[in-house]
């Protein structure tokens, strides 16, 4: 039985998910409360380029990775623990 690097990159969409959830929520706020201005919409611009930007680089850095590679490999340490165990 072998754990996957696939591991990994669940917990990266996990954590991207949150991102996107948080940046929602604070555009949200910055739309709502925030002063309407040339200076609040381009920040927010800004913020929205800079963070697709860093999730397509991100992704594409992603794509090269072989994620069928085992992480962790628990073959060996079933066969050792076969080995102690009584004969019946």
């Amino acid at each position: 039985m072998a754990i996957t690097l696939a591991v990994i990159y669940y917990v990266f969409l996990v954590m991207v998910g949150i991102f996107v959830l948080y940046s929602l929520f604070n555009i949200y706020h910055l739309l709502r409360f925030g002063f309407l201005s040339i200076a609040n919409i381009v920040a927010i611009m800004i913020y929205i380029t800079i963070a697709c930007f860093l999730l397509y680089y991100a992704f594409g850095q992603l794509m090269t990775v072989d994620w069928s590679k085992p992480l962790l490999n628990m073959s060996g340490i079933l066969d050792i623990y076969k080995n102690f165990m009584p004969k019946i």
